[in-house]
């Protein structure tokens, strides 16, 4: 089962039709909830998801991570991501140049097969994390960190939007 934190983001119904198409169990939690039980939560992922906001707005996401971690899987989207990386002492900076809708490529280096594989994914922010506690980058480009993970934390996140489509049309103009 799977937990969605909605941070009221547009993107948010792309990332649950994905998880929709797999058919697995989803439950959504709008972040608005002034009183919650969070005895009763029962999925074994919890999804932070993006949003227009930052994360002085995310209060239940961080009482969320402080009940569950290390016990529940976590993923961060975007916001999600910078929620996560801020929890750990990640800064947060603001971006000389906003992402809206930018087509980047993104590069993994799997130790392992010793083999780097190069993705292209979109971006939407303005913020982004620095740092080097806790967690493996595995994916940044000068100081911009993209891909993050803690497998003894259970939790990863990455700054992007791996759930957005862009049209051709926007990549000419």
């Amino acid at each position: 089962m799977i937990l969605f934190l909605d941070n009221y983001d547009s993107f948010s119904n792309n990332i649950l039709k994905k998880i929709n198409l797999k058919n697995l169990i989803l439950n959504l939690l709008n972040l608005n909830i002034k009183k919650i039980n969070l005895n009763y939560f029962i999925e074994k992922i919890i999804i932070f998801g993006p949003g227009p906001g930052n994360i002085e707005n995310s209060n239940l996401n961080t009482i969320i991570i402080d009940k569950f971690l290390g016990k529940k899987k976590f993923l961060g989207v975007c916001l999600g991501h910078q929620i996560i990386s801020c929890y750990f002492g990640y800064k947060l900076y603001k971006l000389n140049i906003i992402n809206h809708g930018e087509l980047k490529k993104v590069v993994f280096y799997i130790k392992k097969y010793r083999l780097f594989i190069i993705k292209k994914f979109i971006f939407y922010n303005s913020l982004s994390c620095l740092g080097l506690n806790n967690f493996l980058i595995l994916s940044k480009n000068n100081f911009e960190i993209f891909i993050i993970k803690n497998l003894f934390l259970k939790a990863k996140s990455f700054q992007f939007h791996s759930e957005s489509i862009m049209s051709y049309r926007n990549i000419l103009l």
